[in-house]
């Protein structure tokens, strides 16, 4: 590039220098050459060139070092890059059970799993006692203060306690302490009066807390067991009829008639036997869409491709200068 430069200056600097001799006038002319020398006539022409050289060169060193250094930080960027993302790990040496996000996914579960049981386990406690959200709140929060604040603590429990004296007897209710206060029985007649009402109070509660439960557990079994009898109902008959899907709207409409009509059915086997008998009065006015047979299509007509025009024989090839000839023959027709 500076080679190519250079001639083309050295091209143009004398046609400049005789340019501007031609233009100067004469006493311009005589004015320059009594003080000027060969000297001084080639030296404003190595100035120039030097002055390009130079120039050239500083572009091509200045090009050179900002290259080096876009380099050179492209570099650090693809180390920063590489420390800061490092590739992903490779683990196709170990077993799966082995990997160690396989690890990490089982002791999550793990986590969760316990986490899911004790939930379970304080629902099941709750339920089980009759007791409900707000009832359990405060006895945790009561059983914390205990450990905290225990003043606190029985400001809030006495309440409680005093419910809890007279539903166990401990404490003689205003019938018992006005007999009491009129001499008909003793405190102590009256104290045992009080707990055996209490404890009759406490089984007639427990037996009929005990008889809601076992209600609400049948119940619970009873809309399971039809769940599973409608599933299993309707994935045999989708298995048998290839129609029912079509059949499944008329069937619902029929299903939900039957229900108003005759009630909804609170067994399993009577809600198996209103299905069918739904099923079967659709099936009885349901008709199948008819069959279009598949038209018959004509094969394509393919283009014929190659053979001879009427008229035009092809001329019997024994050799190559006979190829050649039908080549040329061809090429000219």
């Amino acid at each position: 590039m500076t080679t190519e430069l250079e001639n083309e200056l050295e091209e143009a600097v004398p046609a400049a220098s005789e340019t501007d001799e031609a233009d100067a006038t004469p006493a311009e002319q005589s004015a320059d050459a009594e003080p000027s020398t060969a000297e001084d006539v080639s030296k404003p022409e190595e100035t120039t060139l030097s002055v390009v050289r130079d120039v050239v060169g500083k572009r091509e060193d200045d090009a050179a070092a900002s290259s080096a250094s876009e380099e050179e930080t492209g570099q650090a960027a693809g180390e920063e890059a590489t420390q800061e993302e490092p590739d992903a790990e490779d683990y196709s040496d170990v077993p799966f059970n082995k990997h160690p996000r396989f690890q990490a996914l089982l002791t999550e579960r793990a986590a969760l799993k316990l986490d899911a049981d004790r939930y379970k386990n304080v629902e099941t406690f709750i339920s089980e006692n009759n007791l409900n959200g707000d009832e359990a709140a405060d006895i945790l929060r009561i059983g914390g203060l205990m450990k905290t604040d225990p003043a606190k603590a029985w400001a809030e429990m006495k309440p409680m306690v005093q419910k809890v004296l007279i539903a166990a007897g401990e404490v003689l209710p205003e019938d018992l302490t006005k007999r009491v206060q009129d001499g008909e029985m003793s405190r102590e007649a009256a104290m045992e009066v009080s707990r055996l009402r209490a404890a009759q109070q406490s089984t007639q509660a427990r037996t009929q807390w005990e008889s809601q439960r076992n209600e609400q557990r049948q119940q619970t079994d009873a809309v399971t067991a039809i769940q599973s009898t409608v599933s299993s109902w309707e994935a045999e008959r989708q298995a048998r009829d290839p129609n029912f899907s079509a059949k499944l709207p008329a069937l619902q409409k029929e299903i939900a008639w039957l229900q108003v009509s005759e009630g909804k059915p609170k067994t399993a086997d009577a809600v198996k036997a209103q299905l069918q008998k739904a099923y079967d009065a659709v099936s009885a006015s349901y008709t199948p869409p008819a069959v279009i047979p598949a038209q018959r299509q004509k094969p394509a007509v393919r283009p014929v491709v190659g053979g001879q025009v009427n008229g035009n024989t092809r001329p019997k090839i024994e050799n190559t200068h006979d190829a050649i000839n039908a080549v040329i023959a061809r090429r000219a027709g």
